[in-house]
């Protein structure tokens, strides 16, 4: 299987999970806000939506688990 299959693959997988929370629990809030807002655009607010990156302040960026060199 070709790198680009494998890719929207998992683009796939992940749009539908996206879609079935919006579904599920869009009307949800989260503090101040609801999914809705979070998943559709966030302008304004002060929140950030991931699962793959996170900024170390000693190891620098890591990407899914990996330090990104």
């Amino acid at each position: 299987m070709k790198f680009k299959e494998k890719l929207m693959e998992k683009i796939e997988v992940q749009r539908q999970e996206v879609a079935n929370l919006l579904k599920d629990y869009g009307d949800v809030k989260v503090g101040d806000i609801t999914i809705a807002q979070v998943i559709g655009g966030m302008r304004g607010l002060k929140v950030l939506v991931t699962d793959i990156s996170y900024l170390d302040p000693f190891e620098g960026i890591r990407y899914r688990g990996y330090t990104v060199l």
